[in-house]
């Protein structure tokens, strides 16, 4: 006989207030803590203390879990929940995390929790970048007097995001180059029809682009980069932090600096639970759930 199944989610943007309304439409029992928006449906306990959410089987934490190691991101709602109080609360559960860091991840396995960073599983991270490359492109409508077709793009990074996003820049006609650091990812841009730009040589480059999208965790972009944008560049910023440039002298440098984190929860809220819940799926059937 299978184990029930109840899901717990704790703080989140909108996106997850739509994983409650999927959840709920597939029978699956549901409490919530640390967020509030009208559209939580009536079925959903609605916790009124976090050890409330002790006996669930499964808990779903934010992206990103936490943004200081202190305590779990929840920008809808006025609870402080600090990181202590959660692990009590989960000591029994399984936690899916997302975007966890290093000291987050040393914290989970010295409380003896079980967790899972969902943004280490491929079929997740492949699924959230699609609506983060089709938010990346809006902000860059939005923030710019010229349109995306026969723009010069350049995207930072080869990864899971910068492949899709640099797919769909093309798709709309702008011409793409993309930085990378391994010679198999240059060799993969290359062949894909891109221009390719190892690291070493990103300043030479940095001049001609009216937009550079930037994927990559790590600050790669100082003074020295930044003096070399064309005045006119939109810059947008799309990886968590501490980012790829910095942001300070982008401020008194004047450059259109757009940050862009958690897209998926602001541009596709819906399609961003239906991602959610099929890894929570993937999840449950590994456990044989």
């Amino acid at each position: 006989m299978m184990n029930p199944i109840s899901v717990a989610i704790v703080g989140g943007d909108l996106r997850f207030v739509r994983l409650t309304q999927l959840l709920v439409e597939k029978g699956i029992d549901v409490c919530i803590y640390g967020i509030n928006h009208p559209d939580i449906p009536k079925q959903v306990k609605v916790c009124s203390a976090l050890m409330d959410i002790s006996n669930c089987s499964h808990i779903i934490g934010p992206i990103p879990f936490s943004k200081d190691n202190k305590c779990v991101f929840a920008p809808m709602s006025n609870h402080y929940i600090a990181i202590e109080q959660f692990f009590l609360a989960a000591a029994h559960s399984y936690v899916l995390g997302s975007v966890l860091s290093p000291t987050m991840r040393k914290a989970f396995d010295e409380h003896h929790i079980q967790w899972k960073d969902i943004m280490d599983m491929d079929e997740t991270a492949i699924l959230n970048a699609i609506p983060t490359a089709e938010g990346a492109i809006q902000y860059a409508m939005q923030n710019s007097e010229i349109i995306l077709h026969g723009s010069k793009c350049l995207v930072l990074g080869f990864g899971r995001c910068g492949k899709i996003l640099a797919h769909k820049l093309q798709g709309v006609g702008a011409k793409v180059a993309v930085e990378a650091r391994s010679s198999i990812d240059l060799a993969y841009i290359t062949a894909y029809g891109y221009k390719p730009i190892p690291l070493p040589e990103l300043n030479h480059h940095l001049g001609e682009y009216d937009f550079i999208f930037n994927t990559v965790p790590v600050k790669i972009l100082g003074e020295q980069a930044i003096n070399c944008f064309a005045p006119h560049v939109v810059y947008i910023e799309l990886a968590s932090v501490p980012g790829g440039i910095d942001k300070d002298y982008c401020e008194k440098k004047g450059v259109n600096y757009i940050p862009a984190p958690s897209l998926p929860g602001i541009v596709a809220p819906k399609s961003a639970a239906t991602i959610l819940y099929q890894c929570l799926l993937l999840i449950l059937h590994d456990q044989e759930a």
